[in-house]
């Protein structure tokens, strides 16, 4: 199937418990309700039509509840079920269950897009028994398919939904909720993130669905946090190293919740990861430099001056050869879209959170001296390194 060539159906089942549809439909998970995160999936999959099928005359509700919402796809209301499969006649079929809660790789398989397209999952269907499918499903809810024949091709498809994304009673909304959640992390988390820094992101993520914060405002928390913790850095007192490790690790936490909130929201975009990278920098660059002047400050030692310039420097250098690597892997990683080996190996490098722990763990045995030395040599060499890299593909490519 072409995407744009593609119209999608939703026919509205019959809610349980004789529940409005627009109670039910548009009860929110994660922040946005139900239906409306089908119809934001659909358009993320390069769907650009779609119907919405009910038999019941609630159009102009429906209308006017869509309305609060900036829509690319192309959206009809239908109630008429001969004039739906006119409009479709000339288009390939994608019906969906509206009982499930559909994900975009789930799309893009019935589309026969996906890397890995799964056959059992997307159903072919007879376009001349598109009427009577249609009615079953927004009459009672469930569907009863046989398969074609292997050497019968048909244009119209059901997906049914997989059976953890079956949304049929009122409890599977937190169901949904908290799949979601767990699994809103990006494929290039290191291990840390994975078993420490998202356990504690998505704690916070539950809190800030709940209020009107957008990311962008999100990573501006984790920004003034992280500028608080380098403040505590540069007085360069035992306790006040660990008060500013801590501040630190709560920044980094609450840099995972923005993106988290992003992509439950479909509320990612350029200008929000450019802002992340952006406000992730300049906390490191000021906690590096703080620990360096406080250790000054504090041993009267003017080494550990240089080691906190030597860290900003070699940190700033890998940042400007690959800000703009790290955002495109970023988005990547969001939708588990592979990168060449290498560009991700490097990029990852830099965006790596894991020395917040290590810098934790230092403040607390009181030796946060021997963090910036390892930060400032390291980052330097790793600085050394990419701009040798970029020169060798430069000369390559040219």
């Amino acid at each position: 199937m072409d995407p744009k060539n593609t119209c999608a159906i939703l026919p509205l089942s019959p809610p349980p418990l004789n529940l409005p549809k627009v109670d039910w439909y548009f009860k929110k998970i994660c922040g946005i309700p139900f239906l409306l995160r089908n119809v934001l999936t659909l358009q993320r999959a390069g769907v650009n039509s779609l119907i919405i099928y009910s038999n019941n005359n609630d159009v102009e509700l429906w209308k006017q509840t869509f309305e609060k919402y900036k829509l690319n796809i192309k959206l009809i209301f239908e109630t008429d079920i001969m004039a739906l499969i006119e409009a479709t006649k000339e288009f390939s079929v994608l019906v969906l269950n509206s009982g499930a809660l559909h994900t975009r790789q789930e799309i893009e398989s019935g589309m026969g897009l996906a890397d890995n397209n799964d056959n059992l999952l997307a159903q072919s269907l007879e376009r001349g028994a598109m009427k009577k499918t249609l009615n079953q499903l927004i009459f009672e809810g469930n569907l009863s398919l046989a398969k074609l024949p292997s050497v019968q091709k048909s244009n119209v498809k059901y997906l049914p939904g997989h059976q953890n994304g079956l949304v049929s009673q009122p409890k599977d909304f937190l169901v949904q909720h908290e799949n979601l959640l767990n699994n809103c992390g990006l494929n290039n988390d290191s291990f840390m993130d994975k078993t420490i820094t998202r356990f504690f992101s998505r704690q916070l993520t539950r809190f800030f669905l709940k209020t009107p914060l957008s990311p962008n405002m999100i990573t501006i928390l984790s920004l003034f946090i992280g500028l608080i913790s380098a403040v505590f850095f540069f007085q360069g007192t035992y306790e006040k190293s660990i008060i500013g490790a801590g501040l630190l690790l709560l920044s980094a936490w609450v840099d995972c919740t923005d993106g988290e909130v992003a992509r439950l929201k479909f509320l990612e975009s350029k200008i929000g990861g450019k802002l992340d990278i952006l406000c992730d920098n300049l906390v490191h660059f000021s906690v590096f430099f703080s620990i360096g002047i406080g250790l000054y400050h504090s041993t009267e030692n003017s080494i550990f001056k240089y080691f906190g310039i030597l860290a900003v420097f070699g940190s700033l250098i890998c940042f400007l050869l690959l800000r703009a690597s790290i955002i495109d892997e970023q988005m990547k990683a969001g939708m588990n879209t592979p990168s060449p080996k290498i560009e991700k190996t490097l990029t990852n490098n830099l965006a790596n959170r894991d020395f917040i722990y290590f810098l934790f763990l230092m403040a607390i045995i009181g030796r946060v001296d021997i963090f910036i030395c390892i930060t400032a040599i390291g980052s330097n060499i790793f600085a050394t390194y990419l701009t040798y890299f970029k020169i060798k593909s430069a000369l390559f490519s040219t």
